[in-house]
């Protein structure tokens, strides 16, 4: 078997705990490119991912989960909240195969939303080549500069 997009069910303390290890490993290579030592997501527990009201899509390679895509839909609007990849997976199109599955979910006349560190360059550049574009630039209290990349649908 070959790799598959799929909906996963992150309720699932199984599952849960496969996200956990991927996202561990994930954030921890943002934290050192953005030099952010505190970086938040790397304090959420499998226990947390598994309370989150969002909808989860998995990249399975076989026996490995190795890229995740968490998102908010509603009308018009698909928020994503997380894109990882395991760093041994990197640069091999498994988050371009997850933007592009939940791209699919798209409306019409809708848009894609996404949050990023300014300072993520490698994550910037892999949604600008999809089409999105940085709509707004927030610094945090504690200095940490976010961009908001938006992509509309037609």
């Amino acid at each position: 078997m070959g790799f598959m997009v799929t909906s996963i069910n992150h309720r699932d303390a199984t599952i849960a705990e496969y996200i956990y290890h991927l996202q561990q490993a994930a954030y921890a290579v943002e934290r050192d490119l953005i030099e952010y030592p505190d970086f938040p997501p790397l304090r959420v527990t499998a226990e947390d991912i598994q309370h989150e009201d969002e909808h989860f899509l998995g990249y399975w390679m076989p026996q490995a989960l190795v890229g995740v895509l968490s998102f908010h839909a509603t009308s018009g609007l698909v928020d994503i909240g997380r894109l990882i990849v395991h760093p041994r997976a990197f640069r091999r199109g498994i988050a371009s195969a997850l933007l592009r599955a939940v791209e699919q979910l798209a409306e019409p006349g809708g848009r894609h939303t996404v949050s990023t560190a300014a300072r993520n360059a490698p994550a910037i550049t892999l949604y600008q080549k999809h089409g999105y574009s940085i709509a707004q630039r927030t610094r945090l209290p504690d200095g940490l500069e976010l961009v908001r990349l938006v992509k509309h649908t037609t």
